[in-house]
């Protein structure tokens, strides 16, 4: 009941930054064009009409009038004191660093400041942040040293402002997430029975926001540019730190803040992941291939999407800092058919979810970890989903891996560093499960004994020389030897020290025996699981994203005939890196053995013989049909001819036979090959076998 007239004796001040910003911003439309504050639709830019930008200065100065009203109240009128106040240090703190931002970003909305200038600026933002005294100082809480305090406040910083930034690319997107994750940290602050006048904090900022996005949302008549976005950018960066670095701060009291600006913290690591994933690529085929092939590489592969300038990347590389046309809000858009106003709902309906589910979660867990776990299951499958093209790219680095393995070390020379993580990720993790509080010190002796002899093993025994990629079950084989070997010694040391009293902390020999199993059998998942997702990404993954993303007017529905050795090979061939990007929609597999029959053969199912080609076509037309077998009879032959040519179906053959080594047969096949990359038939669509 307190808390209800509380924030109805305040709720002045939020109506007050509401008017206010509406007024200014309002006035900001008419004044800025005269000033030179003019965004004009040009390169990426989405607007088609000239508009005014660094209409951030509405909601700013709204925010600050109005808060600074409140601030006075609670003070008693008397402004000296309020550093003595929680809210005042947090103020102070945002004010000092926001008079920055806020010069950097009118001279950047004017001249366009290089973005190396504008990094130190953010730089200078986050230092003087840390120094009135905001930042992230402890956490669970442990003091920080100073040093890594500031290192983490500034990098918290400069990836928040940057994230605001970048998601800041549709009317009304940016000024309505920061509404909508303003209010979803009040309400958390509210439920967890936090500090009230932080949430009228918030609730006065939602209403400084929403002043402004009456004229920003689509139609927009006028940006907040970077003016704007750095210093939402800045908010929330400060709120989520402060938020961190209360007493007693719980996992929960972690998550909400950061869910609830998820989005944008989403696309930015989008961003790095996608143009760092790109800029590899291009480096490992512009080392391997001339200008031709790459652009056919790139169009098949890394751009599948087709939306960066491939010439360009060629010519002058594609870097963390250039810009493209794959945010999380240009892929929406184009999902929305180019509907401005419906792809932003959408990111809204987004953000109220996952705001939603992460205060939901933090109760739910408590009493319901099933659900929790799914829950969270649930969430990292829909993330997947918005990562699809950075997937795409990614695994296509992996299959640029397999053709050039020499170019592409860091694949083998990262897999020590790889295992160590896995191996101690694993400890840490069955530690925290089993160990009460979670808070409790982990024993250094526990982690020297289950973590340092997979190391160690692994390292000395030469199993590292290995190109996984392209490894045989011999070498899998020999790893499951290694890691048993390794678990030995564990559990061996593990028994000495324990007769010799020398595991610590409270930690029984009944309790070091359990944590030893478990730890053991999720380190073993955690190292096999990693290279078998390796050639499921190198060898199905990326194509299966291909021509989900291919239209299906484009593809071509094949028929294998035989089911035997040449398919399994014939399939190997599909999935190599040479035809991983070639619509090729297999329907399934024809054979005349009629064991075979409606069976599954190498992940395709047995549809019938040659008798029943006439009844898969009228179920599913297809164009094309592979033979993967010489061991046809004559009458076999004729069958599959007669059709072929009745439907217009083109007929190939996949060799997988010795043959003499013939310089005449070699020139023969070579030009009959079928290139992956096109659609021209064979000169002979009868093919005579």
């Amino acid at each position: 009941m307190e808390t209800l007239k509380h924030l109805f004796a305040n709720i002045i001040y939020p109506l007050a930054a509401f008017a206010v910003s509406l007024i200014l911003t309002r006035v900001c439309i008419t004044v800025l064009p005269h000033l030179g504050y003019m965004d004009m639709p040009k390169g990426r830019h989405i607007h088609k009409k000239p508009a005014p930008r660094a209409g951030g200065i509405g909601f700013i100065l709204a925010f600050w009038f109005s808060i600074m009203l409140y601030a006075g109240k609670l003070c008693g009128g008397d402004l000296a004191k309020l550093a003595d106040q929680n809210v005042g240090q947090f103020l102070i703190a945002l004010g000092g660093a926001s008079v920055i931002l806020f010069f950097t970003g009118l001279y950047d909305d004017r001249f366009d400041m290089p973005s190396a200038i504008k990094l130190l600026f953010h730089i200078v933002a986050g230092i003087t942040l840390f120094f009135l005294g905001g930042g992230i100082r402890t956490i669970f809480d442990y003091t920080l040293p100073w040093y890594f305090a500031l290192a983490v406040t500034v990098c918290w910083t400069i990836g928040i402002v940057n994230a605001f930034n970048l998601i800041d690319g549709l009317d009304g997107l940016a000024a309505g997430l920061a509404s909508i994750s303003s209010l979803c940290i009040a309400a958390w602050i509210l439920i967890s029975g936090g500090n009230l006048p932080m949430v009228i904090l918030l609730f006065t900022f939602c209403g400084a926001c929403l002043g402004f996005l009456v004229f920003n949302f689509s139609p927009a008549r006028i940006f907040m540019g970077d003016t704007g976005s750095m210093f939402l950018g800045l908010f929330f960066a400060m709120t989520s730190m402060d938020q961190c670095s209360r007493p007693a701060v719980t996992v929960a009291a972690l998550l909400v803040p950061l869910v609830a600006i998820g989005v944008p913290i989403f696309d930015v690591i989008l961003a790095i992941w996608r143009r760092s994933v790109r800029r590899f690529s291009v480096l490992l085929l512009k080392e391997n291939l001339d200008d031709a092939e790459a652009v056919t590489e790139l169009e098949h592969g890394i751009d599948a999407t087709g939306r960066i300038e491939i010439e360009s990347v060629l010519r002058n590389g594609n870097g963390v800092m250039d810009p493209d046309q794959d945010h999380l809000h240009h892929r929406i858009l184009r999902e929305s058919h180019n509907r401005t106003s419906r792809a932003v709902l959408l990111i809204y309906a987004i953000s109220i979810v996952f705001s939603l589910g992460a205060i939901a979660l933090t109760f739910i867990g408590q009493n319901m970890p099933a659900l929790a776990f799914l829950l969270v299951i649930i969430g990292v499958f829909f993330t997947l989903r918005l990562a699809n093209i950075e997937l795409l790219a990614s695994m296509s680095v992996v299959t640029q891996g397999v053709r050039f393995p020499r170019k592409s070390f860091i694949l083998t020379a990262a897999h020590p560093l790889i295992d160590f993580l896995m191996v101690a990720v694993s400890f840490f993790l069955i530690y925290a499960l089993l160990q009460r509080p979670v808070r409790a010190t982990y024993n250094i002796y526990m982690f020297l004994i289950l973590v340092v002899p997979y190391f160690l093993v692994l390292i000395f025994s030469g199993i590292y020389r290995t190109y996984w990629l392209r490894a045989g079950i011999e070498r899998y084989f020999r790893l499951m030897k290694l890691l048993v070997l390794a678990a030995c010694i564990s559990f061996i040391l593990l028994n000495i020290f324990a007769m010799k009293g020398w595991v610590l902390d409270g930690i029984s020999k009944r309790m070091a025996i359990i944590i030893f199993l478990l730890q053991t059998s999720l380190a073993f998942a955690s190292i096999i699981t990693e290279r078998f997702l390796l050639h499921f990404f190198e060898a199905f993954a990326i194509r299966s994203y291909y021509l989900k993303n291919s239209p299906e007017a484009g593809q071509h529905n094949t028929i294998i005939y035989g089911g035997g050795l040449g398919c399994r090979m014939y399939i190997n061939s599909l999935y190599s890196s040479r035809h991983l990007s070639c619509p090729f929609h297999i329907l399934g597999i024809v054979d005349e053995d009629p064991s075979l029959q409606k069976l599954n053969v190498y992940g395709f199912r047995v549809l019938g013989t040659s008798d029943d080609l006439e009844t898969l076509y009228k179920k599913k037309p297809f164009d094309t049909i592979v033979f993967t077998t010489v061991n046809i009879t004559d009458k076999s032959i004729d069958k599959v001819r007669t059709f072929a040519r009745a439907h217009n179906v083109r007929m190939t053959m996949f060799l997988s036979q010795e043959y003499p080594a013939n310089l005449e047969l070699f020139e023969m096949l070579q030009s009959k090959a079928i290139n992956p990359f096109t659609e021209d038939n064979p000169d002979d669509p009868g093919l005579g076998i």
